[in-house]
């Protein structure tokens, strides 16, 4: 009998797979997914193998080649774009474009994650597939339909002794692989750390005494989502399921030992800096400012002069925040000492943000300075070092930097064609970001003379504040009300002080 089930093949959401199912999840699962359209389409049996360079690809054992195989596949009526495959694969087309042409990649969770949305066939592979056997891949629980449909769901439906509740999670949102869920508190605390949800399934812990290491690797890989979600939804939908995975870290914390100790730590000082950047979002300072003091002090445990500075560097920002230039100067000063043994990114961290204290009290040259320097460092920057930043994500980076510069010297004439430029190359996914430039380029428009196109951007940025309620947003907005003190009486002005009375 045990032979049997050793060689059965389930769905992720439990259901028994047909002998010749090679797609690895049940029809149902796979009409959802494409439904959503962060799924790979159907492909026939021989499509394998019909392709020279696809098979030359799975021979090299270089899945970034297989991608790019795949994608010029003459199967597609139409070559299917690294934007469109990234989609599916969680990543940005950036990283795709280095996954493709680069060093080949050994990360085991990687390749498998990726191997599973291009739906591989395993005998193809070079690599084992994890299949959850049924008793470790139930169906979703009742009342939560949604659970059994999505990548990849961070929740953590844990049980007492009493059995599982009925409803444990209910799923808000989802942003490519990370879906947003309430989870009910008491539910996560009474249970006993041995496992979390993965696509509707618990995945164990090794035992009660420690920590399997796929737990920590899943925890560190939804970072990026995370942030895509906040970008896209606003900081008060993400904040509570964030605050889970930070208690589940420090419940991991109370047994880990070890090398798994070790990367725990380094992913809570990741998750740090992200509570730190949605508090700060959502406009409670304070809230941040706790998240970073726990982020520099995780980077000093893990022992990491690169995550120290880069936890400096999010205390800075607050600074910043705080309209605080000298504040901000002071940390990023400690920040870039001996800057030279500093990776890429956290230098162009360091620098931008110097840019805006050096904006903040009125020097423009050491603005601009600062900020060619960062731009100089930016194709070294590798975005696969274990924290996210929007320094190789955000088009136009620099750009958005320094025009938020010129607003702070009250050069909005100079950051008009910057923020035209900024806006123009953002994807449909940066809702927030949008309408955070959109409120910047109003204020641009303001300090240009300009109140009619300021009006016309903010009606733009107070559409994107209603459907985000991002406090960072609602402040730009208001600080537009101040640069159009000249119009308040005429009609451009009373237009706008409607708009934002509707905030």
């Amino acid at each position: 009998m045990s032979d049997q089930v050793d060689d059965s093949r389930y769905c992720r959401c439990g259901t028994r797979l047909a002998r010749d199912n090679d797609r690895g999840s049940c029809g149902p699962c796979q009409r959802r997914a494409r439904e959503r359209g962060t799924a790979a389409p159907e492909v026939p049996a021989g499509f394998w193998t019909a392709s020279d360079q696809l098979r030359d690809a799975l021979d090299e054992r270089h899945m970034g080649r297989v991608i790019a195989a795949y994608r010029n596949h003459p199967h597609h009526t139409v070559l299917l774009s690294q934007e469109m495959v990234a989609g599916w694969m969680g990543i940005t087309q950036t990283q795709l474009s280095r996954i493709e042409s680069g060093e080949p990649v050994t990360d085991l969770t990687k390749l498998i994650r990726w191997a599973e949305v291009l739906c591989i066939p395993e005998d193809l592979l070079w690599f084992k597939l994890p299949r959850p056997r049924p008793s470790e891949a139930p169906p979703a629980p009742v009342g939560s339909p949604t659970a059994s449909a999505v990548p990849g769901i961070l929740g953590v439906p844990l049980t007492d002794s009493a059995g599982p509740p009925a409803d444990p999670y209910r799923v808000i949102a989802h942003v490519g692989e990370v879906v947003i869920v309430a989870i009910d508190r008491r539910t996560f605390l009474a249970g006993s750390g041995a496992g979390f949800l993965v696509g509707g399934a618990v995945m164990p812990l090794a035992s009660y005494q420690q920590v399997a290491p796929e737990a920590i690797e899943y925890l560190a890989a939804q970072l990026d989502g995370y942030y895509r979600a906040e970008a896209a939804l606003g900081p008060h939908t993400v904040i509570p399921s964030v605050l889970v995975q930070q208690e589940l870290i420090r419940q991991f914390l109370r047994v880990a030992r070890g090398p798994e100790r070790h990367a725990l730590l380094r992913t809570s000082v990741a998750y740090a800096g992200l509570m730190t950047w949605l508090y700060q979002d959502a406009g409670d300072l304070v809230s941040a400012s706790h998240w970073a003091n726990q982020a520099l002090e995780l980077a000093h445990r893990v022992g990491d002069t690169q995550l120290v500075r880069h936890a400096l560097t999010n205390k800075a920002m607050i600074c910043t925040d705080q309209q605080d230039g000298p504040g901000t100067l002071d940390l990023t000063s400690a920040a870039l000492t001996d800057g030279n043994g500093l990776c890429a990114k956290v230098r162009v961290q360091a620098m931008q943000q110097t840019a805006h204290g050096y904006a903040l009290i009125g020097d423009r040259r050491g603005a601009d300075y600062a900020l060619d320097k960062a731009a100089a460092l930016l194709v070294r920057v590798d975005d696969d070092y274990p924290w996210f930043n929007a320094c190789r994500r955000t088009p136009g980076y620099i750009e958005v930097q320094r025009a938020t510069c010129y607003n702070r010297l009250g050069l909005g004439r100079e950051a008009l064609p910057l923020w035209e430029q900024v806006i123009s190359a953002l994807p449909a996914t940066a809702r927030r970001d949008k309408g955070v430039y959109q409120a910047r380029q109003a204020t641009s428009h303001a300090q240009a003379g300009n109140p009619e196109a300021a009006a016309d951007a903010v009606t733009h940025a107070v559409t994107v504040a209603r459907e985000t309620s991002s406090a960072r947003l609602r402040q730009e907005l208001h600080g537009v009300w101040h640069h159009l003190t000249p119009w308040h009486d005429h009609e451009t002005g009373r237009q706008v002080k409607a708009q934002l009375a509707t905030l």
